[in-house]
């Protein structure tokens, strides 16, 4: 992944928090860089009379995330146009240590801890009294010493096995690394949770939860009949890719029904 990723966690500073709230609610500078050099200013003084606090609970970091609010970002949009929350998070703790001391050091342990500490730690910022707060999955990459694409994998594992969205920065305002709709949608559903249920939980309308559900088991009934996979979406009149995103899912939950190669394309 580019290094790119990492932009938006190096533009939540107080700086920029600083410059959002005077192009926001006064602008009195219709200069950009005017602003930068008097949010400079004013933060070398708020350092000055305002030391860093000497003590923090243990294992928790402070670091700032971005405000679920606000319309979506339109591309190229600066990082700092969004409202910036700098809050402590729950990074690593007493309970983390029990955990590593008492379970076996083995690979799918430690996977397990991950995602547990993931979905600690964006249930945190959900639930925070300023929030809700959300990461991008490049800050919770530099919060546990992973990469992007390491947590991504980590965040999908996490959301079928809990049901739960696990709302990152690029999930609440729909960017491109966001995860599927349809995967956290299919998860509830692979739960026995009914439509209304699903639609409540995930915050997505009953009309799009249908029409996922639907596509999902026309899907799986033509892939359980044993036909061509690259037939499934002209039968079906779906995009190749959407019917690929569906299969992947099917593989998941029936490997038995479903053993496929989800690196071939599917053609139409």
């Amino acid at each position: 992944m580019s290094n790119k990723a990492y932009v938006g966690s190096s533009k939540r500073t107080f700086g920029e928090a600083l410059v959002h709230e005077m192009e926001t609610n006064y602008g009195f500078l219709n200069s950009k860089r005017m602003l930068a050099l008097l949010a400079q200013d004013i933060q070398q003084l708020v350092e000055e009379f305002y030391p860093l606090q000497t003590h923090l609970s243990s294992g928790w970091m402070v670091l700032a995330g971005t405000k679920a609010s606000g319309p979506k970002p339109f591309p190229g949009q600066d990082a700092s146009a969004q409202e910036i929350v700098t809050i402590a998070w729950p990074v690593l703790l007493p309970e983390d240590i029990e955990w590593m001391a008492t379970q076996p050091d083995t690979r799918q342990k430690r996977r397990e801890l991950t995602q547990r500490r993931i979905v600690r730690i964006l249930e945190h910022g959900w639930q925070h009294p300023d929030g809700p707060i959300l990461l991008s999955q490049a800050d919770l990459a530099l919060m546990l010493g992973l990469t992007p694409v390491v947590v991504c994998a980590h965040l999908r594992e996490a959301r079928l096995a809990t049901g739960k969205p696990l709302v990152t920065k690029g999930y609440f305002f729909d960017q491109g690394v966001q995860p599927s709709h349809k995967a956290e949608i299919i998860a509830l559903y692979e739960q026995g949770l009914d439509e209304a249920t699903i639609a409540r939980t995930s915050n997505h309308s009953p009309t799009s939860v249908g029409r996922y559900l639907r596509d999902y088991e026309r899907v799986r009934i033509l892939a359980k009949q044993g036909g061509p996979h690259a037939q499934i979406s002209t039968l079906l009149a779906l995009r190749p890719s959407l019917v690929l995103a569906y299969l992947t899912l099917i593989s998941q939950y029936y490997p038995d029904l479903l053993p496929i190669d989800t690196s071939q394309p599917i053609g139409a």
